[in-house]
């Protein structure tokens, strides 16, 4: 009975996988952004990967055994909040000084790495000590939105790049006359450096 609930948690995982990516707006992306392939792809092989370990390896371990388990699981998440939380800050400073646009698809993937990652993992839930297949399936359930969180995670990191080599000629600068001429034709330039050099 807890086999065929973690092998249903991951086949339903595995089809809500490609509703979400649709939702958000994944497929549409993927037409100008090739690097968005990987995280639709091998999000889905590691459910599969987990489904097939589940059908052929799935047993319920004692109560001490399912319960070191979720070491693994808040090690990677954490690692991934680090990791999701520094990819912000860079995107902060790169959308906000030098693209200077509202970055709408990186935020959305963002906010549903968070949401895995914060909203399906950290909430607690206090599990009856002689209940080692709540365990076993909660497990399995945080199995899942980990690795959600982590390909949504990637993804964004797939724009963020896209954006960079589309605007890789924008220069990032404190001054305002040396931003415009980051952004000018390179004969304006130029002339610029020669009036520069003839007043000294």
């Amino acid at each position: 009975m807890i086999i065929t609930a973690s092998i249903i948690i991951y086949s339903t995982a595995f089809l809500l996988w490609f509703v979400v990516w649709y939702g958000a707006t994944g497929y549409t992306l993927m037409r100008t952004n090739k690097l968005l392939i990987f995280p639709w792809i091998i999000c889905p092989l590691f459910l599969i990967g987990n489904l097939l370990m589940t059908i052929f390896f799935g047993d319920v371990g004692s109560t001490e055994y399912e319960e070191g388990r979720f070491t693994h699981l808040t090690d990677r998440a954490s690692i991934a909040v680090q990791a999701t939380a520094s990819i912000v800050i860079v995107a902060t400073i790169v959308y906000g000084m030098s693209i200077k646009r509202v970055p709408v698809h990186f935020i959305r993937f963002m906010v549903y790495t968070f949401i895995c990652v914060l909203g399906l993992m950290a909430p607690v839930l206090w599990i009856p000590i002689e209940s080692p297949e709540m365990f076993y399936i909660l497990r399995h359930l945080q199995t899942v939105a980990l690795n959600y969180g982590l390909f949504f995670c990637v993804a964004g990191i797939a724009i963020l790049l896209k954006d960079l080599v589309t605007h890789g000629d924008v220069a990032i600068s404190f001054d305002d006359h040396a931003a415009t001429l980051a952004n000018a034709p390179r004969d304006v330039v130029q002339k610029d450096e020669r009036g520069n050099n003839e007043e000294k």
